[in-house]
């Protein structure tokens, strides 16, 4: 064996060579900018070993065309390079060291096969280099925004302000302040905390009885108004992603202080109270504000959102900066714990995520026809926290280095399923609220994908893509705009028995029980019923007799169902005058299925119940539906014709519209000639059913082609946004200024698909650009396409696709 410098005096002195570098053609490329002493340091002491060794030494300015050896060291952009360097092979200052102290020989014949062995090794260390580089430049491509935006600014908008110092409170202020909570002095406390120069947060202990003040229904406004202040002010200073410290901080923060039964609980409350005027966590003991108290409840499920809202954005920041990108498991978050821990296991579609879809498909049903302010922003909140998941799910994947995309379309497909008894405008609205690009881009698949179904038209079972879009897609839209709607011919079920909705009925299947649609629901009907009897017993009652009927009227079966549902389903006239004549019933409380009393009316038959509900009750819904089947189409379907003449003489022309999941008119349900006409008559006198029926059908046609339109939009544009394909790689490579370990060929983005392999982020987005480059191909048949479907919304998706046609245009230009 010999010792590596007894062999390189051994193999120059039979090479007769001056030196082990003699016929090395040196750049040495470091950073001018570059102010860490220990590379400086590196740098000339490789200058000294080099000219020892009789290397040439050139500058990067007028180097020579036969350059050998390129070394680097820091971040040089490709930018500053000669365009003759980027095919010389480069190398770290290390190399030097692995190439003079390589292992020891036991014959000097073998020097040269070492040689080319370390060559290869040296090629393949710089390949990994070069394609885990690449997927970072991919990475901060994808989220160009916020690259952009992390160059901008310095501190993210809720870190603390620098400029301020932070000064700690004491222990013993925080002593004072707990020693007037204990004198109920709340009023002080919380004025203190939101006027005081407040930099860290405040105990837990001192929050919850504030909180817990609140939630009671105490709804003094200026002092909510307080704490809302010190509970932003504590997010602002103390953020839960400053330290493992804080995240345990808000776990226990977030939870009611009363019951703590965990931050799921407490948000469930919110929601509860929000969506279905319940408090099912404890006893309220001011009921007379309990409009107010929900205004509460909102505005902390407000704060909430804000709270892992701003979660997700310091993790992309983590993940555009190229901090924290060792995470083996899902980053530590208040919204994991919240969402997507279930049985030690980490999944994007837990029981919690379930409900949450759930509520949201159920606060949209519920904005049906209706302009209600609080239900609609309560809607977009829950929209909002489900599209924040989704977005956590794929920012932690990129940072786990774990392709997650797949787990969102089971999501997205049980979203389709919930929402299948919308109508075309219902849709609409839901999918252009969603706030994720990514729920939104799957979402729209799913629904397109059931309406393929739904007429027999097949598509790709491939992962989506980009190709899939184009090839698969594209011309499944084209058959949709040449088919005609069928209106489906299903039978109803026997009179007096309601419909399972589609989407219980696919759960159903899926759980391969017949369970009662009670349990399908998010809804716990063995705790509601004795919340609400402890919420009714504080009630006040003029006397023993009113106050025990005022607690039937909110009593609940198993099923849900009230006195109301009870005395409209058995034409009790007598008890349903009763019970609508107690102060705050409500006539359009749902059972646990969703029906209403005028539904169970009108299913069954009670003529009087109904002529009482609507001289009585203005507020009546009349459009109150559970997949499309309205009290209309219940009365109806179920040949009570003089029900459906009271009813459409006090709701009008518009109760004929509407359609239920089978694409059902009101008229559809009835057999009879004569009874049909005379149902017309009264809402469109001297006019044609024929006419009508053409109408609507041709209205409801266009809808329909409407959606598909804005689906197959929504899949395109996001699809090119999420991977920010119209953007050509070499800007963010200027804005990044990336290392050295990328060559220059990085601007041409065809040697770039051929030079970098083997990680399937690369993999992916090499693979959707190649296809997006192709657009300009597929642009005159989807243009042909847009003949058959009219309107402005055709227009706006052949504006978009030109737009990335010119897009593909100037990335072709930029790569020659």
């Amino acid at each position: 064996m010999q010792s590596a410098p007894k062999r390189w005096r051994e193999e120059l002195t039979n090479s007769s060579a001056p030196g082990a570098f003699h016929r090395w053609k040196v750049v040495l490329l470091v950073k001018r900018c570059d102010k860490r002493m220990a590379c400086i340091r590196s740098a000339l002491l490789l200058d000294r070993v080099l000219k020892a060794g009789k290397a040439t030494i050139c500058s990067s300015e007028n180097a020579e065309h036969n350059i050998t050896h390129v070394f680097i060291s820091g971040k040089i952009s490709p930018l500053q390079n000669k365009k003759h360097l980027s095919e010389t092979q480069h190398y770290h200052l290390e190399y030097i060291g692995h190439y003079l102290f390589q292992n020891e020989i036991q014959n000097p014949e073998d020097t040269q096969m070492n040689n080319v062995l370390a060559a290869q090794e040296t090629d393949l260390v710089m390949s990994k280099m070069e394609l885990a580089e690449m997927k970072n430049v991919i990475i901060k491509h994808m989220y160009f925004t916020a690259t952009i935006k992390h160059r901008l600014m310095q501190t993210d908008r809720l870190n603390c302000n620098p400029e301020v110092q932070s000064t700690n409170w004491s222990r013993g202020t925080w002593s004072i302040l707990q020693g007037y909570v204990e004198e109920d002095l709340l009023h002080d406390v919380v004025t203190e905390l939101a006027t005081g120069h407040m930099y860290s947060a405040p105990p837990v202990q001192l929050l919850h009885p504030l909180l817990e003040y609140v939630l009671l229904g105490n709804n003094d406004t200026l002092f909510f108004a307080k704490l809302c202040h010190v509970f932003y002010l504590v997010l602002h200073c103390e953020p839960p992603w400053k330290s493992p410290l804080m995240l345990k901080y808000y776990l226990d923060f977030l939870q009611c202080p009363i019951c703590k039964k965990g931050t799921w609980s407490f948000i469930e409350m919110l929601v509860r109270s929000c969506l279905y005027c319940e408090t099912v966590c404890h006893t309220v003991t001011v009921l007379e504000t309990e409009d107010e108290l929900r205004i509460v409840h909102k505005t902390l499920l407000k704060y909430f959102f804000d709270l892992v809202k701003g979660e997700v954005e310091f993790l992309t920041k983590s993940l555009v900066e190229g901090t924290n990108s060792q995470h083996q498991d899902l980053p530590q978050t208040v919204l994991l714990k919240t969402f997507l821990v279930e049985s030690g296991t980490a999944v994007l579609f837990t029981k919690h995520i379930n409900i949450l879809a759930d509520w949201v498909i159920f606060s949209y049903r519920e904005l049906n026809g209706k302009n209600d302010a609080f239900r609609s922003e309560v809607a977009g909140l829950l929209n909002a926290i489900l599209g924040t998941v989704v977005d956590y799910w794929i920012v932690s994947g990129l940072l786990m280095d774990r392709n997650v995309f797949h787990q969102v379309p089971d999501l997205a497909h049980y979203l389709a399923i919930s929402c299948d008894d919308f109508s075309a405008c219902q849709l609409k609205m839901f999918l252009c609220a969603i706030p994720s690009d990514w729920l939104q881009l799957f979402v729209a698949e799913a629904i397109f994908k059931q309406m393929c179904l739904q007429r027999n038209i097949a598509v790709s079972t491939e992962p989506l893509s980009l190709q899939k879009i184009v090839c698969s897609y594209s011309p499944a839209l084209r058959e949709i705009g040449m088919h005609k709607t069928e209106i489906h011919k299903a039978k109803k079920k026997k009179i007096g028995q309601q419909p399972c909705p589609e989407s219980q009925r696919t759960l159903q299947m899926l759980n391969g029980d017949k369970q009662n649609q009670v349990k399908v629901l998010p809804d716990f009907s063995d705790l509601i019923f004795n919340k609400l009897t402890g919420k009714t017993e504080v009630q006040t009652a003029h006397t023993k007799g009113s106050y025990l009927l005022t607690e039937e009227v909110h009593k609940r079966n198993i099923k849900g169902e009230t006195a109301l549902h009870k005395a409209c389903r058995n034409n009790k006239v007598e008890r349903l005058i009763q019970l609508l004549s107690l102060p705050g019933t409500d006539i359009n409380v749902k059972d646990y299925a969703g029906w209403t009393p005028l539904h169970e009316a009108c299913n069954h038959g009670s003529t009087a119940c109904v002529r009482e509900i609507l001289e009585r009750c203005p507020e009546v819904d009349l459009l109150s539906q559970v997949d499309g089947v309205t009290p209309l189409h219940d009365a109806l379907s179920n040949g009570h014709v003089e029900i459906g003449k009271l009813l459409l003489q006090h709701g009008g022309p518009v109760l004929l519209e509407q359609r239920n999941s089978h694409e059902k008119l009101p008229l559809d349900c009835v057999e009879s000639v004569t009874a049909k006409e005379e149902l017309f008559n009264l809402v469109y006198p001297g006019e044609s059913i024929e006419n009508f029926c053409e109408y609507r059908e041709q209205d409801f046609c266009n809808q329909k082609k409407e959606l598909c339109l804005i689906l197959f939009t929504k899949m395109l544009t996001n699809f090119c946004s999420i991977y920010n394909l119209s953007t050509p790689l070499t800007v963010t490579l200027r804005v990044i200024s990336c290392s050295n370990v990328l060559p220059v060929m990085a601007c041409d983005s065809s040697k770039m698909k051929n030079a970098f392999s083997g990680d399937w982020l690369v993999d992916t987005y090499f693979k959707e650009l190649e296809t997006f480059e192709k657009l300009p191909q597929f642009l005159q048949e989807i243009s042909e396409s847009m003949l058959f479907f009219p309107g402005e919304q055709a227009k706006a998706l052949l504006a978009a696709l030109e737009t990335m046609v010119e897009a593909c245009q100037c990335l072709n230009l930029s790569s020659k």
